[in-house]
């Protein structure tokens, strides 16, 4: 499940890369793994997809830190 999540947060985020999904599918996807998998996320993971900060799961995913922003969740 989280290579899929890879996959697509790659083809949202980025550029100039060759992708198997274009934007919107990679988008209908992230959504739909949310709505089925939720409670089976990372905590993180889930914040990160349901808030749309699909740079910061990346970068949490590659073994990243994501700078907190202005959520208070």
């Amino acid at each position: 499940m989280m290579d899929e999540i890879k996959k697509c947060l790659e083809a949202i985020t980025v550029q100039n890369h060759e992708h198997d999904l274009d934007l919107v599918s990679a988008l209908k996807k992230l959504d739909e793994f949310l709505s089925l998998h939720a409670n089976e996320l990372d905590p993180r993971m889930r914040h990160f997809l349901q808030n749309r900060s699909y740079e910061k799961a990346l970068l949490w995913l590659s073994g990243g830190e994501p700078k907190k922003g202005i959520c208070q969740k």
